[in-house]
C-alpha cells in the first residue's frame, strides 16, 4: 500500500520497485506494516497521504519498532497516527488466521470488532 501510496520500495538485490499508479489516496490504514522496503534515502519521500497505523507488541514478524521508524519518517511529512496493540501478533489483524497460528490476541472476535469500528472511524472522519 506503500508503494501505491507514492513509496519507493527496494528489493534486498538493490532493485527499485515504483508502482505508477494513479491513484490518489486521501486516508491509509496499515496493519503490522513492513518497512524494510522502504529504508533507502529519500524511498517515502513522496507519500503525501493522511495515516493510521496498527501494530501489534507481540509481532516478530514486522515487530512495532518498524511502525515507529516509518512514524518518524512521515511525520515531519503528513498526519500519521499510531496505535500499539499490545497483545496483537502479526496476524491478529486478519480475519481467518493462517494454518497452525496461535494469536496471542486473547480477546480476538472483540479486538476485530473494535479495529473494524476504529477504520471505519479513520476513514470516514471529517478531519
Amino acid at each position: 500500500m506503500l508503494a501505491l501510496a507514492g513509496g519507493e520500495a527496494q528489493t534486498l538485490s538493490g532493485h527499485r520497485v515504483v508502482s505508477g499508479s494513479k491513484w490518489k489516496f486521501e486516508r491509509l490504514a496499515l496493519f503490522a506494516p513492513p518497512t524494510d522496503f522502504f529504508r533507502h534515502p529519500g524511498a517515502l519521500k513522496s507519500v503525501d497521504v493522511r495515516l493510521h497505523i496498527r501494530a501489534g507488541g507481540k509481532d516478530t514478524i514486522t515487530p512495532p519498532a518498524q511502525a515507529l521508524a516509518l512514524m518518524k519518517i512521515l511525520a515531519h511529512q503528513t498526519q500519521v497516527e499510531l496505535c500499539l496493540d499490545e497483545d496483537a501478533g502479526h496476524f491478529t489483524y486478519m480475519d481467518e488466521l493462517p494454518p497452525h497460528v496461535v494469536d496471542p490476541q486473547p480477546e480476538r472476535n472483540a479486538f476485530l470488532s473494535a479495529l473494524a469500528e476504529d477504520v471505519a472511524q479513520f476513514v470516514t472522519s471529517l478531519c
